[in-house]
């Protein structure tokens, strides 16, 4: 069996050099229960009338389950047009600064001139998929009959992290660890680390890595490691990427995360270099 509740534990260490945060998630295949922390949502809503089915807790009025999978089965397509975009500086503004800010976005106050806005149109399609979806992968990348074109572009299934448990079969075995790391500070460090890349590596061993981290859409299955993004000219950068791994059944003292940081320079190297 697998488990569908993420757990997220964070630990911060900081010292005058370094301070790193990360946020790990895991999928446990073993079927143990664990204490939620934090419950993190992160993906699409698909919706498929077919298989669409939602389990509440035996308390609810059986009223109130039907009236919501009505919802469901009768969702029409919308689309969300986002228009403003703010442009942040992650050493002046944190996250939780600008959450503040865009609640008083459509109140006239001097706070939001701090906020540079930037031009660019978002637009998000939510519909229901076909009645006869096919090419359909799992959170797993497995698979999903009927799958007529190997080659057609396919539709992934996103991984549920429900906000309450749904009592339902586990038919299919699942050991994934969600790895994401937050934020790191280089204020304080010399040198000219402003191009900051980090990369994160599962390791058998001291020396060695496992090809167990899912790659994106447009690359092959499984990585030995994964990049996040990097934030040019930024000592203290935020991190928005999300690596999944795929975790072996057994696991031992050597199995660890290794996290490598670099600056990345955007300069071309010269001959003696």
């Amino acid at each position: 069996g697998g488990g569908t509740f993420t757990r997220d534990e964070s630990n911060e260490e900081k010292t005058s050099s370094l301070e790193v945060k990360l946020r790990t998630a895991s999928l446990e295949g073993s079927g143990k229960r664990a204490s939620t922390a934090s419950t993190s949502v992160a993906g699409s809503l698909t919706l498929d009338s077919k298989r669409t089915s939602v389990a509440f807790d035996a308390g609810r009025d059986r009223e109130e389950v039907e009236a919501f999978n009505s919802v469901l089965s009768n969702f029409k397509a919308v689309t969300l047009t986002v228009n403003s975009f703010f442009k942040q500086d992650g050493e002046k503004l944190k996250d939780d600064d600008l959450y503040k800010f865009l609640l008083d976005l459509k109140k006239p106050t001097s706070v939001l001139k701090r906020l540079k806005c930037m031009a660019g149109s978002l637009k998000i399609d939510i519909s229901k998929p076909s009645e006869n979806q096919a090419c359909c992968l799992t959170p797993s990348l497995l698979q999903v009959k009927p799958y007529p074109d190997p080659h057609a572009r396919p539709t992934r299934e996103i991984e549920e992290y429900p906000a309450k448990e749904v009592f339902a079969p586990w038919t299919t075995y699942k050991n994934f660890l969600y790895v994401s790391p937050q934020s790191i500070n280089f204020s304080n460090r010399t040198g000219s680390a402003r191009n900051i890349a980090v990369k994160v590596q599962f390791m058998l061993n001291e020396d060695n890595t496992d090809k167990i981290i899912y790659g994106k859409s447009s690359s092959s299955m499984y990585h030995r490691e994964a990049w996040a993004p990097v934030t040019y000219h930024n000592r203290t950068p935020d991190f928005y990427e999300e690596v999944k791994l795929e975790m072996p059944p057994k696991l031992n003292d050597k199995y660890h995360l290794l996290f490598t940081f670099y600056h990345i320079s955007c300069q071309k190297p010269t001959k003696s270099q």
